[in-house]
């Protein structure tokens, strides 16, 4: 008798244990503008590194095309103007770009709440 409640004890926990694994989302990295925003800031202040820099162009913003493009824009800039030398990372002429594309962010209208 105590083999069978055991037996229904466990196959209980492990369906428990089952179903809740798949009705787990997955966790989600969403880079906001503002954050956009800071990390653009720090690269052109000279106070991100290298890690930094990639975490800000390393995730695709599919919630928000006008930032997903501004993105794309900073993987082009890197291409032609990156050094990875501290404290900038960039030539004078990418931290003049870059500098272009943090103006073009903040001429962005809000973006939606709702989205």
């Amino acid at each position: 008798m105590n083999i069978l409640i055991t037996l229904c004890l466990s196959f209980a926990i492990f369906a428990l244990i089952i179903w809740g694994l798949m009705h787990m989302r997955t966790p989600r990295f969403r880079m906001e503008r503002a954050q956009f925003q800071q990390g653009l800031e720090d690269v052109i202040a000279g106070q991100a590194d290298d890690n930094e820099w990639r975490v800000l162009i390393s995730y695709p913003m599919r919630h928000d095309p006008p930032l997903e493009q501004l993105r794309l824009a900073c993987i082009k800039i890197e291409e032609e103007e990156y050094t990875g030398t501290p404290p900038y990372l960039f030539t004078d002429a990418g931290l003049q770009q870059l500098r272009d594309v943090r103006e073009r962010l903040l001429a962005l209208p809000p973006q939606n709440e709702a989205e």
